[in-house]
């Protein structure tokens, strides 16, 4: 087997890991609800323009939800619907949230437009390359079935296989942004401009940044990082030191697909431009909140929890008032969570409670 994917089903969200040489290589998140669950790239959908802001831009308003621009934008009047298809996903900025963009489908009538779309699941799974994909149980196996429709690829049962990844642990480095190697630390910080990328460590700065320069690829793969991408490497004292690093760096990018790289130049300073057809996994986890959990992933991680609870009777989860509306919202994944442990769930506010909250079991 060359590859293989995990796939771990929870309460709100799906989490995936590509296991390439038995360690992951390509880490995602695929949402059920929230933000990030239905827009992607590539998927066909239909839409009516409100408003037309001229240079071949409009503003368009999707059949089910959310908005976006029309680039470019047909000259039709405002109100006219039609078929669309995502360019771009809606970006998390730091503080802000950038709308997603689309391009016109005028080759796809709306009354066929079924026969033209796909299941963000059926595109991730054709994304990885996978052979196959690996669950822990029968209720995994239905609920992916179930998504992935007629997808031809082999599903397996093998619990054991989950030891090979962290997914909790992945959540958390992500979430904070630093990354331990032998004798330093890698930093990645989002901005409005760019990622960020810094290294630190002790002894010698040549050998951190050839460590950092065959481990950031890496990373960048592992957590779908793309857009622009700056590198501050430490300071090298000469040329050929720098040359050396550079061609570490342009070797550990041969993973990465299609990319631009500049040379790390005379102020250790390096930029690497990636396609960004979708949210990186620190978007993903923290919205417009860097190096913290967004409201909804911690609604998940509290869904997460109760799902994995033992015992039996009543689970109680409590939590931020903010975090229990939001349950509040996703009823068919409360009622689907209350069916899977064959128990009620009462929602439980309390301003006093930090984190996602906590889960009660009332006889365990």
């Amino acid at each position: 087997m060359k590859s293989h994917l995990l796939w771990e089903v929870n309460p709100g969200e799906h989490r995936l890991a590509l296991i390439e040489n038995g360690q992951p290589a390509e880490f995602r998140i695929l949402r059920t609800v929230g933000t990030f669950a239905s827009t992607f790239s590539g998927d066909i959908r239909v839409a009516r323009i409100v408003e037309n802001l001229g240079l071949r831009k409009a503003l368009v308003r999707f059949a089910e939800d959310g908005e976006a621009f029309l680039e470019p934008a047909p000259m039709l009047p405002e109100g006219t619907r039609l078929v669309v298809e995502i360019s771009r996903p809606p970006i998390a900025e730091p503080g802000r949230w950038k709308r997603a963009i689309c391009k016109p489908r005028q080759d796809i009538a709306i009354a066929d437009l079924d026969a033209h779309r796909t299941s963000l699941p059926s595109a991730m799974v054709q994304a990885s390359g996978a052979e196959t994909i690996i669950v822990s149980d029968q209720i995994a196996l239905a609920s992916l079935r179930e998504m992935l429709g007629d997808a031809e690829i082999a599903v397996t049962i093998e619990p054991a296989a989950f030891d090979a990844v962290d997914f909790d642990e992945l959540e958390q480095i992500s979430v904070s942004g630093e990354f331990a190697f032998e004798n330093g630390q890698i930093s990645i910080e989002r901005t409005r401009a760019m990622t960020m990328i810094d290294i630190d460590g002790g002894g010698d700065a040549v050998a951190l940044n050839l460590a950092a320069a065959s481990e950031i690829p890496r990373l960048l793969r592992l957590l779908d990082i793309g857009g622009q991408v700056g590198i501050d490497f430490l300071a090298m004292p000469d040329r050929s030191t720098r040359l050396s690093v550079d061609s570490a760096l342009a070797e550990a990018c041969k993973a990465l697909g299609p990319h631009e790289r500049t040379a790390i130049n005379g102020f250790g300073f390096a930029q690497i431009v990636r396609p960004r057809p979708g949210p990186s996994i620190p978007e993903v986890l923290c919205g417009i909140t860097p190096e913290r959990l967004s409201l909804e992933s911690r609604a998940i991680a509290l869904l997460r929890e109760a799902a994995h609870s033992k015992g039996h009777g009543q689970r109680q989860l409590v939590a931020n008032p903010a975090i229990i509306d939001l349950l509040r919202s996703w009823p068919d994944e409360v009622a689907a969570l209350q069916k899977q442990l064959g128990a009620a769930i009462e929602l439980v506010p309390d301003s006093s409670v930090s984190g996602y909250g906590h889960v009660h079991v009332s006889q365990s």
